[in-house]
């Protein structure tokens, strides 16, 4: 008799949890709800990818999408109903927002936030946004996020 869970999944960064009973050779999707932050998230790939994950999924997770507050226009609508946004600057040495956000129960941080996603950045535009994937990462790592 073996009972578990499965992992199955589209891709090697994306899976769905099904409960697993071999006696009865069934699998039956367990309603798992994810967790995941997308930084940029109403950037060019941020809403792209939050509109995707809220509108194909028979379980869609919960988005959390930051951007820098000087990037949020409160007149525009987010690029979906569910997703939630948060104003966050990963370039700001007070990351106690960043780290509450990510201390909730978060599964997944994609990370497409730039100070200039353009080739044309300079040094130190490309600088600080090094420093903001160090911060983003750091504070994924101390939170426990596990992708």
């Amino acid at each position: 008799h073996v009972t578990g869970e499965a992992r199955i999944g589209l891709s090697s960064s994306v899976f769905i949890p099904y409960n697993l009973n071999q006696n009865t050779m069934t699998m039956t999707k367990t309603a798992s709800r994810r967790t995941i932050v997308i930084t940029g998230g109403l950037g060019n790939l941020g809403s792209k990818l939050c509109r995707h994950l809220l509108s194909n999924e028979d379980t869609p997770p919960k988005v959390i999408l930051l951007e820098h507050p000087a990037f949020i226009d409160a007149s525009k609508p987010p690029p979906h109903p569910d997703a939630t946004i948060f104003p966050c600057d990963l370039g700001s040495p007070n990351l106690n927002e960043l780290e509450a956000i990510l201390s909730g129960d978060v599964d997944t941080v994609i990370h497409f936030s730039a100070v200039n996603p353009y080739p044309n950045a300079t040094w130190g535009e490309s600088a600080q946004s090094m420093d903001h994937t160090f911060n983003i990462f750091q504070m994924a790592v101390k939170c426990h996020v596990r992708r």
